[in-house]
């Protein structure tokens, strides 16, 4: 199992939790459209991830009928002129049952390279939590009080850029800000230790094992 696949099991969980707490949140809330902006991204990377194992696929026939029907309907957003399928949301349940099998096998047999899944998980849970709950917390009394500028904010400020167009005004708010800061930097530092390791894979095992990248 590659940390790609890692990557997917773990996204494939947060899109649970994504859906349940969009039931609890108004659909015409600012909060549910932001979930729904984090649910259609998601969902673009579950579509590209259905294509990558549809076309390696030995017999795509036995892979659609098998697991990729229920990849593909997974990967239905919840928003826009798919609403109508929101019903389709129930075969997210299989790519997480799925997906915590794999989680299970990876971290039982790679233990040291688990630590970028937890890192990933991390940083997703940190992206999703922080911006929802900055856009609960200052929509009302900061200057943060839309989707857009909930998920500006969190893109600015993860990467540190910090342009000051939008910034919380609450003191959970500005906690919510160091969190994400600090994530942003770990995340950083993760992607430079990641591509480090493979690099230097390369050049002790030679170049057949670019593929592995």
């Amino acid at each position: 199992m590659s940390v790609y696949k890692l990557v997917i099991a773990v996204l494939s969980l947060f899109s649970i939790a994504l859906l349940s707490a969009s039931v609890f949140m108004p659909e015409d809330s600012e909060v549910a459209r932001l979930i729904g902006y984090y649910d259609f991204g998601l969902c673009l990377v579950f579509l590209y991830d259905f294509y990558i194992q549809f076309s390696k696929a030995e017999s795509k026939a036995r892979y659609f009928f098998t697991y990729g029907w229920l990849d593909l309907l997974s990967s239905i957003p919840m928003i826009g002129a798919f609403r109508f399928a929101r019903f389709f949301r129930v075969f997210r349940v299989f790519r997480v049952i799925k997906s915590l099998n794999l989680l299970w096998i990876f971290l039982r047999s790679h233990r040291r390279s688990s630590l970028y899944g937890i890192v990933v998980l991390l940083i997703s849970l940190s992206v999703i939590v922080c911006s929802v709950a900055v856009l609960y917390v200052e929509k009302d009394t900061g200057n943060i009080r839309t989707a857009d500028e909930a998920l500006w904010w969190t893109f600015v400020s993860i990467t540190t850029v910090g342009y000051g167009d939008f910034y919380p005004t609450t003191g959970l708010g500005r906690i919510l800000s160091v969190v994400l800061i600090f994530n942003g930097l770990v995340a950083f530092g993760t992607v430079l230790t990641y591509m480090n390791e493979k690099l230097a894979s390369i050049n002790d095992a030679g170049p057949d094992t670019g593929k592995e990248l």
